[in-house]
C-alpha cells in the first residue's frame, strides 16, 4: 500500500498542474479578447515575472509563519499541561488523517 503522505503530495502536485493549466488557458483567452478589442494584429502578453514576485512575498509570510511556529513550540514546551493537551490533539488529528 502506498504511503498516504506520498499520495497526498502527488494529488496536490496534480491539482497544482491542473490549476496552472486552467489559469494559463484563461489568460490566453483574456489576451486574445483584449487584442481583438484593441484592434492589435497579434496578442501581446506581458513578460511574466513568474515565482520571483510571489517568492518575495511568500518569503516574508513564510518567515512570519516560522517565527509564529517557533514561538508556539517554545510556549508549549514550557507548559506541561499544555504540552499534554497538544500531544493528545496531535495524536487525535494524525489518527483522523490516517483513517479518513
Amino acid at each position: 500500500m502506498p504511503d498516504p503522505s506520498w499520495q497526498a503530495r502527488e494529488q496536490a502536485q496534480q491539482a497544482h498542474r491542473i490549476h496552472q493549466n486552467h489559469v494559463r488557458h484563461h489568460q490566453e483567452l483574456h489576451d486574445r479578447a483584449r487584442s481583438r478589442h484593441a484592434g492589435a494584429s497579434r496578442p501581446h502578453r506581458p513578460a511574466s515575472h513568474g515565482p520571483v514576485r510571489g517568492a518575495r512575498r511568500g518569503g516574508l509570510v513564510g518567515l512570519l509563519l516560522l517565527l509564529l511556529a517557533v514561538a508556539a513550540v517554545v510556549h508549549v514546551a514550557h507548559d506541561p499541561e499544555l504540552r499534554a493537551t497538544v500531544g493528545t490533539f496531535v495524536r487525535d488529528l494524525l489518527s483522523t488523517v490516517q483513517n479518513g
